[in-house]
């Protein structure tokens, strides 16, 4: 997922601004279910993003101390791991990170295409080699990540940023909501414990924006 010039200049603008709020949580899910690298692996195994997920009632019912036994420290085996996980495998990867694997009924390319719509709606685009799959987790946080920064806007008129409020609430209640927790209950039964306690923090959090 990739800004179109008109924000790609604006969110320039504002690279050395602290995120606060929804932006900075949106981003650190970003980074945990984006490409895999050492600085996930650092923030995940490292950080105490886990425990600040328990304090605020998202990362329910697990100590995150224990969420982290059992993962590989050396990186290539984390990125293993993770692309075990989430991107390879036959006939499909343990847990795909793709709205529509869990999309039961309804058209398949017509949900491809309403989620590049959106992007477009807000000056975004998936990147060429992301074409086949607009519909991946890290496209969609990512698209979330430019809403809140329109919604953040001094300058925005009161009419711009409630449509972009409606927008958002629409794009996550009909292209995230309804698959998470299925991804959540896959991620329970063919995943170490940590990410489907995550896509379940992810799914309680998403909860919280639609207020």
């Amino acid at each position: 997922m990739v800004p179109r010039p008109p924000v790609t200049k604006v969110k320039t603008e504002r690279s050395e601004e602290r995120e606060t709020g929804r932006a900075a949580v949106a981003r650190s899910f970003l980074l945990a279910f984006g490409r895999p690298g050492k600085e996930q692996r650092d923030f995940l195994l490292s950080s105490d993003w886990l425990e600040d997920l328990h304090s605020r009632g998202w990362l329910v019912g697990t100590d995150p101390k224990e969420l982290r036994e059992g993962l590989p420290e050396d990186i290539g085996e984390w990125e293993s791991h993770f692309l075990s996980t989430f991107e390879v495998g036959f006939p499909a990867p343990a847990v795909p990170l793709l709205e529509t694997h869990y999309l039961k009924e309804g058209n398949i390319p017509a949900a491809l295409h309403e989620n590049i719509l959106f992007y477009k709606a807000f000056g975004c685009e998936v990147t060429a080699g992301d074409a086949d799959n607009p519909d991946h987790l890290r496209h969609q946080l990512a698209f979330l990540l430019v809403l809140f920064w329109i919604e953040e806007q001094s300058l925005a008129s009161p009419d711009t940023i409630e449509g972009v409020r409606l927008a958002r609430r629409d794009f996550i209640e009909r292209h995230l909501r309804p698959w998470i927790p299925k991804a959540a209950a896959l991620a329970g039964k063919k995943a170490h414990p940590l990410w489907g306690a995550l896509l379940l923090a992810l799914s309680a959090w998403l909860a919280e924006t639609m207020i």
